[in-house]
């Protein structure tokens, strides 16, 4: 707090920093999630780990709780906080070069990377992650979820390439080390964001004469 606090302060350039980055962490993380998920189905010849049973494996979840229309909408949450912050990007707008354009563009591009992303990765989840053998035997929940799905990804990668058990699960506790460092370095940088822009926005927008005092 005391770290983002002063760094905010002294303008958008620390700012810009951390941001960079924690996306960059997280791209290469679903770069490495894309290939190693891509490597296991190849190595397998295209067995998948969630058998697809037919056009209901791609509507109906495995776990039961996710079976009622309630919660089937209900998942609609998940998607909405995919997109958490971005009305607070709006905040430093000012900062950009050609803000009209370059905004409205960059809006476009980060939805649609995230809708593309969001729904390829859930789909290539099934490539090395098995519900009731991965999920359910590992008592995985929201809190996570994250950290079994590259675990056992890394174990099934290790195994695809017939390395030795204790490799595979080194492989696995290395990825799930390393999504936990790219999520924490994506929090911090949206993190500083979150803290910058509100107060930026009411500063400026504020009347010059409580500025001046």
């Amino acid at each position: 707090m005391i770290v983002s606090t002063y760094l905010s302060s002294r303008g958008i350039t620390g700012i810009k920093i951390m941001s960079s980055i924690g996306g960059w962490f997280m791209i290469v993380m679903n770069a490495v999630f894309i290939l190693a998920s891509l490597t296991v189905l190849i190595m397998n010849h295209g067995q998948l780990a969630q058998p697809i049973t037919g056009w209901q494996s791609f509507i109906i979840s495995p776990n039961k709780s996710f079976q009622t229309p309630i919660t089937i909408i209900s998942f609609v949450v998940y998607a909405v906080f995919a997109y958490g912050g971005m009305e607070t990007v709006g905040g430093v707008i000012d900062s950009m070069k050609h803000p009209e354009k370059d905004f409205p563009k960059g809006l476009i591009i980060g939805s649609l990377f995230t809708i593309i992303s969001y729904v390829l990765m859930i789909f290539m989840t099934g490539f090395s992650v098995n519900y009731q053998k991965d999920i359910l035997a590992a008592n995985a929940n929201t809190r996570n979820i994250t950290y079994t799905v590259y675990d056992t990804l890394g174990k099934a990668f290790g195994t695809a390439l017939h390395l030795d058990p204790n490799t595979s699960l080194l492989i696995g506790k290395f990825f799930t080390r390393a999504i936990a460092l790219s999520g924490l370095m994506g929090m911090t940088g949206a993190f500083f964001v979150l803290l910058y822009s509100p107060i930026k926005s009411f500063i400026m927008g504020s009347d010059p004469r409580l500025r001046l005092n």
